[in-house]
């Protein structure tokens, strides 16, 4: 059991990397549904088991996406909760995890506000306390560090001729939709520009 528990976990306990957690699914396919430790599955929550893993060779999903992508797929309910049922005691979902590596991936890659996170996770179905956990590393004041860093790399990479004259305008109002694409608030975004695009000038 203990090993069926931890299939998406490795040795440390730490997330597996994708490839890994692509390994884990495939050693989980090639098992019976059933064990001595646990009973098989009925052949409609095998068959939507089996749907449930092939979803997640492409990503980590929320239990809320799995339950609606399996609905979707015509499973009855009953089927769907003996699934999903089963892929919790196999390790490969926990909507804690999900939710706290969709925070530290959105935010490093695409540099995303604490607020655009909070709602793209309740958009996914996690409930607010995993949440909360998820994002209770962000601050105003990583959000202020966050939007200043993504400005100056976006103003690093304009010609010159971008950043002078009547053309500051138009810069001014395309970084402060760039920022607000990622979620950030209009009075942080407009401060922020403004500071940097003063700093630039002077530099």
């Amino acid at each position: 059991m203990e090993e069926q528990r931890s299939a998406a976990h490795g040795s440390d306990g730490t997330r597996m990397d994708p490839d890994e957690l692509r390994a884990a699914i495939a050693a989980v396919q090639a098992r019976p549904s059933g064990s001595e430790d646990l009973p098989p599955l009925a052949p409609e929550a095998h068959e939507a088991a089996s749907a449930a893993l092939r979803l997640l060779r492409y990503r980590p999903r929320s239990e809320h996406e799995l339950r609606q992508r399996l609905s979707e797929k015509e499973f009855a309910g009953e089927a769907v909760n003996e699934a999903v049922d089963r892929l919790r005691v196999w390790g490969l979902i926990d909507d804690a995890e999900f939710a706290a590596e969709w925070v530290r991936g959105r935010r490093n890659r695409r540099g995303k506000s604490r607020g655009a996170l909070e709602r793209e996770l309740r958009g996914k179905g996690i409930a607010e306390g995993h949440i909360a956990d998820a994002v209770s590393g962000i601050d105003t004041t990583d959000d202020w560090e966050q939007a200043r860093s993504l400005v100056r790399a976006r103003l690093a990479r304009r010609p010159d001729a971008a950043l002078r004259g009547d053309a500051v305008t138009g810069e001014r109002r395309r970084l402060v939709a760039f920022l607000a694409r990622r979620g950030y608030p209009t009075g942080l975004a407009m401060s922020v520009v403004r500071s940097e695009l003063a700093a630039h000038a002077s530099s």
